[in-house]
């Protein structure tokens, strides 16, 4: 799933002179959704205290979404390209973690 939301991400980097302010704030609702899947499916059994980060994350975006969905042009997709990059991070730590383990 995280793939299909680094492509929309990417595709909205590319016409977003052209995203109306309620498009935007779709796309960040679509990746305030990703963030807490991955919280609940990835992080579900780690320790709370060990998830500080991405609690915190989620608590922040969840708070700002139509200030974010507000922001110029250049800063909107500064947050965004922040957004593909913890995305992709997310998705290689979530593959890493399905692959067997093997023996040398």
């Amino acid at each position: 799933m995280a793939t299909t939301l680094i492509t929309e991400i990417q595709r909205a980097q590319t016409r977003l002179r052209f995203l109306s302010r309620t498009e935007r704030g779709a796309l960040i609702i679509r990746i305030l959704r990703e963030l807490k899947t991955h919280r609940q499916e990835a992080l579900g059994n780690v320790p709370a205290d060990r998830c500080v980060w991405i609690d915190r994350l989620i608590a922040s975006v969840s708070s700002t979404i139509s200030e974010i969905a507000n922001m110029q042009d250049v800063e909107f997709n500064r947050v965004l390209t922040e957004f593909e990059k913890l995305m992709a991070t997310l998705q290689d730590i979530s593959h890493a973690e399905k692959l067997p383990k093997t023996i040398h």
